[in-house]
């Protein structure tokens, strides 16, 4: 070989050399190029085991729940107004309500006097710590008899005798078969003196004597009647609503059963005799009290009555005026009572003869019914025998 042949053979062999790489790095050109353009594939993975589906399960029932009760607006109890004068509420209707009374017997003190019909004595009883005198009327016979008790009106207490007031009702009473009391009340003929405070002492010997009554052997069992004429009307109005004692009550011209009324009457009295009221007995006055004075009054308690009312008055009354009396009947009525009111005409404040001889008949025949009434309430089923 010549040497030009030799140099053309080595320059082929070095081109072939230089051009080897090239090639290659096109290849791993065109190889990036490919895997950048080719979208990379996820291994596949195995999916995950499907979970069974819940069975659907019925809703749950509504639990009923109690509705909470709606509760009241707590109130504020009311705190009480203390009493302002609580010394003086023992005086009042209710105050009188709450009392005992009856303590003690009866004392016959001695005969006053014998009639064909009926004996007359002196008798003295326990009230308060007192000793009260009256007069007590005991129809011949052996009784038993009902029972009366007879209040008087006022008396200046110089002037007042036993029996004064009642005598004429007390004797008429017991000519007919009734045993009649008439008490003389604390500081009038032989009885203690003493206070009476809001003209409730009178009230207090009253009620005292209504149990010690009916202990007397010729006393009939049951309920007493009642008669009151003028202030004794007043007392006789008080006790009906304080004692369930009292069968029957005849009320006759009374004094006011409002007690604001009966305080100015008495003033006024007292005015017209040249004096004053007593204050010991008028502790306050009802401007100072007002609140005291109604819880006096009888005529705001006419719910308590029991008894049987009659009352009467006279069109010529000169002390009384036709009010006070209506007043009560009123308040009675509106309470559902048993009551009458008469009026006599042309009768003054304690009646005539004439006035006399009607009302008198009048009252006997009221108690007798009463009495009756009371008998066939008491009698034994079937009858008695």
């Amino acid at each position: 070989m010549n040497k030009y042949s030799l140099l053309v053979v080595i320059c082929l062999i070095l081109m072939g050399c230089s051009a080897r790489p090239a090639a290659s790095d096109q290849a791993a050109s065109l190889a990036v190029a490919d895997n950048a353009a080719a979208p990379t594939v996820a291994a596949p993975t195995t999916p995950p085991a499907p979970t069974a589906t819940p069975e659907p399960t019925a809703p749950p029932a509504p639990t009923a729940t109690a509705t909470p009760v709606p509760t009241d607006t707590p109130v504020p109890t009311p705190t009480a107004t203390p009493e302002p004068y609580p010394e003086l509420a023992q005086y009042t209707i209710e105050g009188l309500r709450s009392r005992t009374y009856g303590e003690g017997t009866i004392e016959i003190v001695g005969v006053m006097e014998e009639t064909t019909n009926f004996t007359r004595y002196l008798f003295a009883y326990p009230s308060d710590g007192l000793r009260i005198t009256g007069m007590l009327n005991v129809p011949r016979g052996a009784g038993p008899f009902p029972v009366a008790i007879l209040n008087h009106g006022y008396y200046p207490l110089d002037v007042y005798r036993t029996g004064n007031g009642t005598q004429l009702a007390a004797d008429y009473l017991a000519n007919q078969g009734f045993l009649t009391l008439s008490p003389d009340y604390r500081s009038h003929a032989g009885s203690d003196d003493a206070p009476n405070v809001f003209r409730a002492g009178h009230v207090i010997d009253t009620l005292n004597l209504i149990p010690l009554a009916q202990q007397l052997p010729q006393a009939q069992p049951g309920k007493v009647l009642m008669w009151g004429h003028s202030n004794g009307g007043a007392i006789t109005a008080k006790a009906i609503t304080i004692s369930d004692q009292i069968l029957a009550a005849l009320v006759y011209a009374p004094a006011s059963s409002n007690i604001v009324q009966d305080y100015l009457f008495r003033v006024e009295r007292a005015a017209f005799r040249g004096s004053t009221i007593d204050r010991v007995d008028w502790p306050v006055l009802p401007e100072e009290a007002p609140d005291l004075y109604e819880r006096l009054s009888p005529l705001n308690y006419a719910q308590y009555v029991t008894a049987d009312v009659k009352i009467i008055w006279g069109t010529n009354d000169e002390i009384v005026p036709r009010p006070w009396a209506e007043d009560l009947y009123n308040a009675l009525l509106a309470a559902g009572k048993d009551v009458v009111f008469d009026v006599y005409q042309g009768e003054p404040h304690s009646f005539t003869p004439a006035g006399n001889g009607v009302y008198l008949p009048d009252m006997v025949a009221f108690y007798r019914a009463a009495l009756s009434e009371q008998a066939s309430t008491e009698a034994p089923a079937g009858g008695t025998q």
